[in-house]
């Protein structure tokens, strides 16, 4: 480990899928105070809790402050008042400004980051960036299209790198991973496992099984909650979120379970848990970060949300895997826009199988370091 005197070789973003054999191919990653940040290569620096919340809450209004307002808008309009029309133009209007912060925040996090190797991986990481903010503003501008109207894919999915590329630099610049990957190499995935190994991939199975099951649950409740008196959504939540045609609203569906997966669940939790606020605090928080933009379905309904945001922040909390957590999103969502709502309660009953199966071969898992994650002053 380096200190805080030598040098050390600091990975870029390119290295994160060759990160460390043991922790890393389970995602089971823990941070303590001898830890270090896989793209800054220093040991956690000292944040207070205060700051720990600017970070998260500035993150959440960028990229969840318009739909929050829109979702408002909604439940206004559900109780039968009336709402500007200006009103209703905030929120495309907000997520626009959002991710134009976003656009400025992350190039001063990549200049501003040590470069021992010199210019070329930096430009390489600009060129990627730029290349996505052209493919936005190309599609804004409704360059892909004869009648000059955005596709509201190829923006969408350009911004998806953008913000996940932020997350993962806000975040290690406090000395956190988010995640770490470890990509086998093809030759070896036809290579037989040994019950250690098997056991560590079902670590990832089991978060995938457990949130589908949470998801499936979440949905069943929002039916029997919109059944109580007050304002409920009139309609399916495309027309609801403004894209109605299938190609957008699969766009919007992928940005939408990354986006609050990445955003809401694993960076709220990493940094606040860093921060050393009690776990009730910390699944608090993420579960009205998931809850509040979901509004728009009507205020009870939305009550169905914060159960989902709690056990998606305990699984992210004691597994450390996203992409399980954004993989079971991406898949209901798709499900749900190409076969319509499925039998949940068939679903939620094989999605637990699921969990028990992977449960079982995770108790062959070594035990790991229980020590919570830290700032290192």
């Amino acid at each position: 480990m380096p200190d805080n005197t030598a040098p050390a070789r600091r990975p870029d973003l390119a290295d994160l899928a060759h990160e460390e054999q043991d922790a890393g191919a389970t995602g089971a990653h823990t941070t303590d105070s001898t830890s270090q940040s896989s793209i800054t290569g220093r040991p956690p620096v000292s944040w207070s809790a205060a700051r720990a919340y600017v970070l998260v809450l500035t993150l959440f209004a960028l990229a969840g402050g318009p739909h929050l307002v829109g979702a408002v808008a909604a439940v206004v309009q559900q109780s039968g008042a009336q709402v500007p029309v200006e009103v209703l133009r905030v929120e495309e209007m907000g997520r626009l400004i959002g991710l134009a912060g976003a656009a400025v925040w992350l190039p001063g996090l990549i200049l501003t980051r040590p470069r021992p190797h010199g210019m070329e991986r930096l430009l390489r990481q600009l060129t990627v960036l730029v290349g996505a903010l052209a493919v936005i503003v190309a599609d804004e501008a409704g360059e892909f299209t004869a009648d000059r109207t955005s596709t509201q894919i190829a923006g969408h999915l350009a911004e998806l790198v953008v913000w996940v590329w932020l997350c993962v630099e806000v975040t290690a610049r406090c000395g956190i991973t988010l995640q770490r990957l470890n990509l086998a190499r093809p030759v070896r995935l036809f290579r037989k496992r040994t019950k250690a190994k098997r056991a560590q991939k079902a670590q990832g199975e089991l978060v995938f099984y457990a949130h589908s099951a949470a998801i499936c649950a979440s949905v069943f409740l929002m039916g029997i909650l919109a059944r109580l008196p007050g304002p409920v959504l009139k309609g399916d939540q495309a027309t609801a979120a403004g894209v109605p045609d299938l190609g957008p609203h699969l766009a919007h569906a992928l940005w939408s379970a990354t986006v609050e997966e990445v955003l809401a669940t694993a960076v709220v939790v990493a940094v606040l848990t860093a921060a050393r606020r009690p776990l009730w605090e910390v699944l608090l928080v993420t579960a009205l970060m998931r809850a509040l933009p979901h509004l728009y379905l009507g205020l009870w309904p939305a009550l169905a949300v914060l159960p989902l945001g709690i056990t998606a922040g305990w699984l992210y909390h004691r597994y450390r895997q996203v992409i399980p957590l954004i993989l079971a999103h991406a898949t209901y969502n798709v499900v749900n826009i190409l076969f319509g709502m499925p039998p949940l309660l068939g679903v939620s009953v094989i999605m637990l199988a699921g969990v028990g199966w992977s449960w079982l071969e995770t108790r062959t898992v070594p035990p790991r370091s229980r020590s919570r994650p830290t700032f290192r002053g």
